[in-house]
């Protein structure tokens, strides 16, 4: 039996539109996983049913610097760098495909997703994605009287971020920024 098959009144998963009330400012994550192709993530949540809803996110974007005060240039490196990103989501059959992933060293697309509530429940506010990102390991937590979870950690060959403006309820437009660790280019 998958995790996915179990009761949902049995497990502690956390589920926004079963718990947020019409005056609820809480917001919550979301990650969404693609492998050849197809979403392997999913969740009970309207509208988000492709996607995984997550207990955490760690990101770190970072430049390297050599410490010289001396020198008049701040910023010593031009080198943009990343650590592994992290989250963790319930266990799924998300698990056996990132095993699969690594041992295969193939690339999935991973975007992950924060929203809130605004003119309505679970409205994007803040998006990552990460295109033909690289799985390095999973982790696994089984314990009594709780769900399986599955910890994720990947890096980045690129990432665009994407910040949803709002007035008055209303979309109001949407700032864009890519950095590709690759190539080194911003913009």
């Amino acid at each position: 039996m998958s995790i996915s098959e179990l009761d949902k009144n049995k497990i502690i998963i956390s589920d926004p539109s079963a718990r947020d009330g019409s005056q609820s400012s809480s917001a919550d994550l979301y990650a969404k996983i693609v492998y050849s192709g197809n979403p392997i993530t999913s969740s009970q949540v309207t509208g988000y049913e492709q996607w995984a809803v997550i207990s955490g996110l760690k990101m770190n974007v970072w430049r390297h610097e050599s410490g010289d005060v001396s020198n008049s240039a701040t910023n010593s490196s031009a080198s943009l760098g990343m650590d592994e990103i992290e989250f963790t989501l319930p266990a799924s059959d998300v698990d056996i495909t990132a095993i699969e992933t690594i041992a295969n060293g193939q690339a999935v697309n991973i975007t992950f997703r924060k929203t809130g509530n605004i003119s309505q429940h679970s409205v994007p506010i803040e998006e990552f994605d990460f295109q033909n990102a690289q799985i390095v390991s999973t982790f696994f937590l089984a314990q009594t009287a709780a769900a399986p979870s599955v910890t994720i950690r990947f890096k980045a060959k690129q990432m665009q971020i994407t910040r949803f403006a709002y007035k008055e309820g209303q979309a109001a437009g949407q700032k864009v920024y890519l950095i590709d660790f690759v190539k080194n280019t911003s913009k």
